[in-house]
């Protein structure tokens, strides 16, 4: 809508006592006419402003829910890369104690004492199974989180699809 070009309000006389009755009619109109058009002006303006503020408080809620999910997301793989350092770390001591134990018994292999070696390496070989063990079942829950969230995702990828970006 063009804007309408309001008179400046040197065009109206300051003492309409000394105007003729047709040109206080005329003026009459053309204020109403004025004030009609400011009027309209500011229910457009202020529709304007009540539908922006409607879709900027939409757009908070969906900028809410995808910090949201985002977090959750973030939160998830946090836990999952906990659980992969964890079994890491795990599975690295007790290969290192393997190694310790190995090293014992090529030392005592030699000096004709590996009997007490040789439990050593086989008790640290069990130590191992069984954190290898645990690893394995940590690593399942870690896939099964990982499915999880994958399906999250992508569940959440095919919402957003059908929307305005």
């Amino acid at each position: 809508m063009s804007a309408l070009a309001l008179p400046p309000t040197t065009a109206y006389p300051s003492d309409p006592k000394a105007l003729e009755r047709d040109r206080l009619d005329e003026i009459y109109l053309e204020l109403r006419g004025n004030y009609k058009s400011l009027m309209i002006s500011r229910g457009i303006h202020r529709s304007r402003a009540e539908r922006q503020g409607e879709q900027l408080r939409e757009l908070s809620q969906r900028l809410r829910a995808l910090a949201m999910r985002e977090a959750s997301v973030k939160a998830e793989a946090y836990a999952m890369l906990e659980i992969v350092t964890d079994v890491v770390e795990h599975l690295e001591d007790a290969g290192d104690e393997v190694s310790v134990a190995f090293g014992e018994y090529q030392l005592g292999r030699r000096a004709y004492s590996g009997g007490g070696g040789i439990a050593r390496l086989v008790q640290a070989v069990i130590r191992f199974l069984n954190r290898w063990r645990l690893g394995k079942e940590r690593f399942e829950e870690l896939s099964a989180r990982q499915q999880a969230l994958r399906g999250a995702l992508e569940t959440n990828a095919e919402q957003d699809d059908g929307q305005d970006r």
